[in-house]
């Protein structure tokens, strides 16, 4: 049977499932008796339709219509990809939301896009709903993925289960379902996903039904020969409410591939070993987690095997650059890996199920000697770039062609150019329909017809894209988070002894801070305390001053999305000045200047 196209996810969904209604296109665990850790429950393609039809006709029956908002918080799970197709087949807009965010930004998400419907996952996220539920004038429904957080809704008839709706919806006639899906325009908007600005207030991005399905096919172009159409089985882990999670979980219904959801990311390893996937969807930290466990592991070998090991990552290593210069490798070399196979590599390969072909890795740079080490044991890590305004990938790495620290070819039917100041431009069908309730936002981003991604990068002589520079100061970390740290920072400076809290994290898996403090409030606060010191740079390196700044921190946390977090932070003796070089005459931070002068104390934190 081949990949499924059509115009919009609606018909692409429909479509599938009336090629192959008894195909698997989900698995996800479930709790059994006398059964450790559960079984693997399949649902097929006609199956999921039926849920997602009663599901979206519940919904409509307490009053969900057409361009009316439903907001998802939870983790990636089965019933994620449920409702959001419930959403999307009701006629409706699909809201994502990270479960990690704070209570205050789940109310100004739900607030701005005037969502009526929100699924949450479990207790822990309905009472974030609850907490903020006065100031939600347009939620009517509160729908839960798990029945045991009804226990915390203290009585309110407006929190209803899953089950509930679907048996709402199991009254109505399913044909109503099939007609909403069939009457879905590609330009229609299916979901708003809000990504944050250089303010840190989040701006609402919104994707056409078009959209994801054209961005696939163009990959579908590119990996005619290596994704098999119903074929492939993927372990899905990443958040749907990241652009790249979604394209996957789109992806199912294009090409028919076997959807797996890993329970969580402490499990990943062993839902891996159980469900042998041919390919997954990843960000840059899950393989540096990856690669930092099994170096660990070589390391706690003996010297004999840690020689062994080397010797065969570099057998593989030569293995596959001669592979890329002439399309074929000499004899010596072919030896020298088939046994460098069987010393070592094999054993890395089955820690990946041992069906695994390639990744797909977006969201922050992918480091060249990551992905040589996984091409080496058997594994192409083939970055791509996009954003959410591109419906995730602009361009990415082919099998067959792969070079690292580049982010690919541009995929097929998509325009780009570089502009004077290096900032890559995209005009495609993919690029989003603007920013939602934000015209002046939407004009600057897109000027006649191209999409500025705030990205600066070349277009070498083969045609590969590279991504050199951010225009501007959002952070993104290599676990593919976009953080605006100007919204962390303002928060720090609530603490008058705090003068300058500048945050760092970019292309790393967690966020740091560079702090001065105020001179004559630290000195005081050493005298009351009765720190014994000799100079005030004694003082700062007192253990009491290292708690009171991070006390501040700890306060600043509990404010953020635990991906926001600043996990450690250093002193700086000398508050930045104009006359340093570190201020502008504006007395604003130069972020480059500042880090690049304190780069030896930032990367410590990371050591």
């Amino acid at each position: 049977m081949p990949n499924i196209f059509c115009n919009t996810i609606s018909h692409t969904f429909l479509e599938r499932v009336r090629q192959t209604p008894n195909h698997v296109g989900f698995r996800h665990k479930i709790p059994k008796a006398g059964v450790r850790g559960g079984v693997w429950k399949d649902v097929t393609f006609g199956q999921f339709f039926q849920k997602c039809a009663h599901l979206s006709l519940g919904l409509i029956r307490l009053g969900l219509k057409k361009g009316d908002k439903a907001a998802i918080i939870s983790e990636t799970r089965f019933e994620w990809a449920l409702a959001d197709m419930a959403i999307i087949g009701s006629n409706a807009v699909s809201i994502p939301i990270y479960p990690s965010n704070s209570p205050s930004d789940i109310a100004y998400i739900i607030n701005h896009s005037e969502a009526s419907v929100v699924f949450v996952e479990d207790s822990r996220q309905l009472k974030k709903i609850l907490e903020k539920l006065p100031d939600l004038p347009s939620l009517k429904i509160i729908v839960v993925f798990e029945p045991k957080a009804l226990s915390v809704a203290n009585g309110n008839q407006n929190v209803l289960s899953l089950d509930q709706i679907t048996e709402l919806g199991k009254q109505e006639d399913v044909s109503i379902f099939e007609k909403n899906l069939q009457s879905a325009k590609s330009d229609d908007i299916f979901s708003i996903c809000y990504t944050s600005g250089t303010t840190g207030t989040p701006k609402g991005a919104m994707l056409r039904q078009e959209s994801l399905v054209f961005v696939l096919e163009g990959a579908a172009k590119l990996f005619k020969d290596n994704i098999k159409p119903e074929g492939e089985v993927l372990i899905t882990f990443l958040p749907f409410s990241h652009i790249l999670g979604r394209l996957e979980a789109v992806g199912t219904f294009c090409f028919g591939w076997t959807e797996c959801y890993a329970e969580n990311l402490g499990k990943l390893m062993t839902n891996i070993s159980e469900v042998h996937p041919t390919m997954f969807f990843g960000v840059p930290r899950i393989f540096e987690k990856a690669y930092t466990r099994i170096n660990a592991l070589v390391e706690s070998g003996s010297p004999l095997k840690r020689k062994i090991f080397s010797w065969s990552l570099e057998a593989g290593k030569t293995y596959f650059k001669e592979l890329s210069k002439s399309k074929s490798a000499s004899a010596v070399t072919l030896l020298k890996y088939k046994i460098a196979k069987a010393l070592a590599l094999n054993k890395v390969y089955a820690r990946f199920g041992g069906q695994l072909k390639f990744a797909i890795c977006g969201g922050a740079p992918f480091a060249k000697e990551m992905g040589e080490f996984f091409q080496a044991v058997g594994i192409s890590v083939l970055e791509g770039y996009g954003l959410t305004e591109t419906c995730a990938a602009i361009s990415v790495n082919e099998f067959e062609s792969v070079k690292f620290s580049s982010v690919g070819k541009v995929l097929p039917e998509v325009e780009i150019k570089i502009a004077e100041d290096g900032e890559i431009c995209i005009k495609s069908k993919q690029v989003f329909s603007g920013y939602y309730k934000s015209p002046a936002a939407t004009e600057e981003a897109i000027i006649d017809g191209w999409f500025h991604t705030g990205d600066i990068g070349f277009i070498d002589k083969e045609g590969f894209l590279h991504i050199t520079d951010r225009k501007k100061d959002i952070i993104v970390t290599s676990g593919g988070k976009n953080i605006a740290p100007q919204k962390i920072e303002s928060l720090a400076k609530r603490y008058s002894y705090i003068s300058q809290f500048v945050v760092y994290g970019d292309k790393r898996n967690y966020l740091t801070a560079l702090v001065t403090l105020d001179k004559d409030q630290i000195t005081e606060f050493g005298k009351s305390k009765g720190v014994s010191y000799t100079d005030y740079s004694q003082l700062l390196r007192s253990a009491e001053v290292h708690a009171l700044v991070k006390e501040a921190i700890v306060g600043i946390n509990q404010q953020l999305a635990t991906f926001e977090s600043v996990k450690k932070f250093v002193i700086i003796p000398e508050d930045f000045s104009v006359e340093a070089g570190e201020l502008t005459p504006s007395l604003k931070v130069k972020r480059t200047v500042v880090g690049q002068k304190y780069q030896v104390q930032l990367n410590s934190l990371y050591s």
